[in-house]
């Protein structure tokens, strides 16, 4: 028999109001019961960080408050009101505001019709139509009250034309704008830039001293720990600790989350005698360049930058899925000039896109048309695919990443993130690419699914394979990358090797679009 822990508890809020009391709140899919939360208690003016695994239970908890999950018993209040099962609407009235790592925006309205959708401004009572300009100002002053200077977001773009980093500021704009009592922000740095990030930290910061509480989910456990006022881990859905800040190391949450300790190995080195696999030459497109890049068989090249940098356009460039409009690229010596993202795969490249609900997957098919969409050609006979041998290459691709699943039967979306993202990997790798390009590579999973990915990456590298990643978080690009390109307003402002790859020296690269100054001895050094 298993004997769950019981909860470590901080210590409570005293003399603060409670905001949200859940008793016995739990929540069943077939037959895994997801979440079992016996009681938990949220206070105004504090923030809890949330913390576990991808399937620990933090998206069910948290669609269970904002009534998008309809919990199977137990009972939630909101400030003494009691919350009834499923309901959205009447949780948003009770104060309960959720900004969704999942960006649920509509494409084809602007920025500003986003940000006013339900309560967009008419002028005057008798009007009926909304009054644009007023709109307009409405969606400026909410943008600008997260902290975002004039314009940053245009708000008259639609939001389908907009990267994700700006998509989910949009998301957390739109939640501030409500004066929530209780602001849910799942994953809201996942997607940003240490600049951006610092100011979702602040936001959630300035939440609690006005009175509100706030859940913070995140996997970056450096902002957990830094931003909360206690910290508490669900596994397998059931809370298992309750953690004051000074409990909470990261050692101590890495064990409360997976139950053990997660190994992690430092970078492989590569030679810098082995052939240039990509080579870059004054590369241009919309919002890019001109870019000079080489990259060698065997090496991780990380690409780091602010939001609107370049970072994803370099990536999709290279792809084949943005066209290039000047310049010059040659893979192992020959001239590649990709018009679709179908000439990059042919040419023996495979790209794992920012947004991977969007860009990757088909989240109502089944996992074995989604992991074999790369080998179709490969395995079909005629222009025709077996069944049988779909669902034989499916297993054995699922196999070698490791994908947590029931069957390769069951909706690729019925996953957790972590899973999907291996997944994902898996049909790149089933490709055999020379170049893998990577957009956040890890945006959105857990530790553990992290270190497993990282060790992914290593195995294709170990055989050969050239990999480009570009990440907005620092510590991923230092842990991974054997050099690191830093990206300011479309071109590559430094190179660094290891040795020169600080956070100090990357950032300065980004904020100024200068190198820093490094010492004579180092400053044309190479990695080896």
């Amino acid at each position: 028999m298993i004997v769950e822990p019981t909860p470590q508890k901080s210590a409570p809020a005293l003399g603060r109001a409670v905001i949200a009391r859940l008793r016995g709140v739990h929540k069943t899919y077939g037959p895994v019961r997801v979440l079992d939360l016996p009681e938990l208690d949220l206070y105004a003016g504090e923030v809890v960080g949330v913390v576990g695994e991808n399937g620990a239970g933090k998206s069910t908890l948290m669609g269970t408050l904002a009534g998008s999950v309809r919990r199977e018993g137990g009972e939630i209040e909101i400030e003494g009101h009691a919350l009834p099962p499923g309901s959205t609407a009447e949780s948003a009235r009770l104060g309960v505001a959720l900004v969704s790592q999942e960006f649920p925006l509509v494409g084809q309205l602007s920025v500003a019709e986003n940000l006013l959708l339900g309560r967009r401004p008419t002028g005057s009572r008798r009007r009926v139509l909304v009054d644009g300009p007023a709109q307009r100002r409405a969606a400026e002053a909410m943008l600008t009250a997260i902290g975002l200077a004039p314009g940053a977001i245009p708000v008259r773009r639609q939001v389908r034309s907009l990267p994700v980093p700006a998509r989910q500021l949009i998301e957390i704009a739109k939640g501030w704008g409500r004066a929530p009592r209780l602001l849910i922000l799942d994953e809201p740095t996942s997607s940003l830039g240490p600049v951006e990030a610092r100011l979702v930290l602040d936001l959630a910061r300035r939440a609690a001293d006005q009175g509100s509480s706030v859940l913070f989910i995140g996997h970056r456990l450096d902002e957990v720990r830094e931003v909360s006022d206690r910290i508490v881990v669900l596994r397998n859905g059931r809370l298992v600790a309750d953690l004051a800040p000074d409990e909470a190391t990261e050692e101590r949450l890495i064990r409360e989350m997976v139950g053990a300790e997660v190994a992690h190995s430092a970078p492989k080195t590569f030679s810098t005698a082995n052939p240039v696999l990509l080579s870059i030459e004054g590369l241009t497109a919309e919002g890019l360049g001109p870019v000079d890049l080489t990259v060698r068989e065997g090496e991780i090249l990380g690409i780091a930058g602010l939001m609107g940098s370049g970072r994803s356009r370099l990536i999709h460039t290279v792809a084949g899925a943005q066209p290039s409009t000047g310049g010059s690229m040659h893979l192992s010596g020959k001239a590649y000039a990709p018009r679709r993202p179908g000439d990059g795969t042919d040419a023996g490249i495979a790209m794992i896109p920012e947004d991977r609900k969007l860009q990757s997957l088909v989240l109502f098919a089944p996992i074995k048309e989604n992991v074999t969409l790369g080998i179709l050609r490969r395995i079909s006979s005629r222009g025709v695919v077996g069944p049988r041998k779909v669902r034989g290459e499916a297993k054995a691709i699922t196999a070698n990443v490791k994908v947590r699943m029931q069957s390769v039967d069951q909706p690729i979306g019925s996953l957790s993130g972590g899973n999907q993202q291996r997944a994902i990997f898996g049909r790149a790798f089933s490709t055999s690419p020379r170049l893998l390009l990577l957009d956040e590579p890890t945006r959105g999973v857990d530790v553990g699914a992290k270190a497993e990915i990282y060790e992914l990456i290593d195995r294709t590298v170990a055989q050969g394979t050239a990999v480009v990643a570009a990440s907005s978080e620092l510590e991923e690009l230092l842990w991974i990358c054997h050099r690191i390109a830093v990206m300011h307003r479309g071109r590559v402002a430094a190179v660094f090797d290891r040795a020169d790859a600080t956070k100090e020296n990357i950032m300065t690269a980004a904020a100024t679009g200068a190198a820093p100054i490094l010492p004579a001895s180092r400053a044309n050094g190479s990695t080896s």
